[in-house]
This record gives structure tokens, C-alpha cells and sequence, in this order.
């Protein structure tokens, strides 16, 4: 599958990979269980609590119903939403939601996708969402291409060198005498065009480094027009993560 370029605010060009259709199908095979098991479990308490009288049962039985039905019906929409792209299945598979653009998700993205997935997975069998994910070849079916959506192979699933966090030794000083006021999101993103350097010629990747020197700069007023773009955005990161374990 071809990878999917997304842009972050600075404006950065960062390549993701498409998750894979077995990676979809194991994924939702995982969600399934586990909405199988509430249900089972569901069952099981009401049979346990309620009283065996039929009458009684036939009469009350459309509780039961929506015990099942509405968190089974919105499970995907919920999980999606609040856990930021991932349900336990996308989570435990390494994959999860993103926008193409290179923003969060909001709640009206995963609504979309959420009620195409009626069409495509529920009624269809899932047969409309594979063919669409084969043929696409961005790994994304019609709710992802109506909501400018893609499942993307989660990258926080690898090594502690690929990720925000890099070592340190204990007996350094920090390199600036400032504190680093950026989030985790920043970070991230800055680890992201150093790490681009294997993906870009060095040209791209120059250009891609200064401008998030520049946006880094602004942001946290520390400026060291001494250091080369890469060695600066290097030395960010060391006091970031200096900073985080002096706080843990």
C-alpha cells in the first residue's frame, strides 16, 4: 500500500503506513469478542437477577434489549472517540485512526465513519469495506474517504529511539537554561523530521528541519543561532526528556 503524507501545523510532511486489511480483520475480529463476551455476560447476570416467570420476562424483555443493543450499536462511535482513533482491538493490533491532514479526529469524523460502517460492515458483511480497502490503496474504506479519515500503523509501537523519549546520561547539564515549555505532541513532531532524514534527500529533509527550528523558536523563545537546525532540535529534545524524569 502506498503511505499516507500527513502535514502536522508545522506544516511538516510526516509518512505514515496504511494498516494492512489482515491487521483491519484481526483488529475487528478482537472487537468482536469482545462485544460477544458483554453480551454473554449480559445474559448471564439478567438470567441470574430476574425472576423466571415468562409473563414477566416477555414483558420487560426490551430492558434487556437495549443492555445489549445501544452499547454493542455504539460501541465503535464511543471507544473511537474517546480513546483517540483506537478501540481495544486497533490498540492490542497496533493500528489506529487518523485525519489525512495531519489533525485529530473530532466527533464528527467518527460519526461518519461510524454510520458508513452500517452499510459497509453491518449489512454488507464487511465485503463493501474490503473490496474498498484493496482497491483504495491508502487502506481506506468509504467512511474514511468521506471523512478524510485512514487506519495508520500506530508508530508508538516500536523502540524507545522512535519516540519521544530518548536516553540521557544522569551527570549532564541541560543545554538550555531555560525550561522547554512543549507538549508531548510537539515532541513528537520534532523527533518525526529528525527521524525523516531516512525517508527524504537531504535537501527536503533541510528544509523540513529549519522550518521546525523556526516554529520551535517561536514557540519557547529559546534561540541559539550558534547550533545547526538538527543539533538545536536535538538539544530540545535531551532537555524535554531531562525535564520529564526530573518531574516523575
Amino acid at each position: 500500500m502506498d503511505k499516507i503524507s500527513l502535514e502536522t501545523s508545522q506544516h511538516v510532511l510526516i509518512n505514515y503506513e496504511p494498516a494492512d486489511i489482515f491487521q483491519r480483520l484481526l483488529a475487528f475480529l478482537v472487537d468482536g469478542i469482545i462485544l460477544l463476551a458483554y453480551t454473554f455476560v449480559v445474559n448471564f447476570i439478567w438470567d441470574g437477577v430476574t425472576p423466571q416467570d415468562f409473563a414477566w420476562k416477555s414483558e420487560y424483555g426490551w430492558v434487556m434489549f437495549l443492555l445489549v443493543t445501544i452499547p454493542v450499536f455504539l460501541y465503535y462511535l464511543v471507544i473511537e472517540t474517546l480513546w483517540k482513533g483506537y478501540t481495544v482491538g486497533k490498540k492490542l493490533v497496533g493500528i489506529r485512526v487518523v485525519k489525512v491532514d495531519g489533525s485529530r479526529p473530532g466527533l464528527g469524523d467518527y460519526l461518519v465513519r461510524w454510520f458508513f460502517r452500517l452499510f459497509e460492515v453491518t449489512l454488507m458483511a464487511g465485503s463493501v469495506a474490503i473490496i474498498t480497502i484493496l482497491l483504495n490503496g491508502k487502506g481506506q474504506r468509504i467512511g474514511d474517504i468521506v471523512a478524510k479519515t485512514a487506519v495508520v500503523k500506530d508508530k508508538s509501537k516500536t523502540k524507545l529511539s522512535d519516540t519521544i523519549f530518548a536516553e540521557i546520561e544522569d551527570d549532564t547539564e541541560a543545554n538550555f537554561s531555560s525550561e522547554i515549555d512543549l507538549s508531548d505532541k510537539d515532541v513528537g513532531i520534532i523527533k518525526e523530521v529528525l527521524n525523516a532524514r531516512k525517508t527524504y534527500d537531504y535537501n527536503t529533509w533541510f528544509v523540513m528541519v529549519t522550518k521546525t527550528r523556526k516554529a520551535i523558536e517561536e514557540k519557547t523563545g529559546v534561540v541559539k543561532p550558534e547550533m545547526k537546525s538538527h543539533e538545536y532540535l536535538s538539544a530540545i529534545i535531551e532537555d524535554y526528556n531531562r525535564l520529564y524524569d526530573d518531574k516523575v
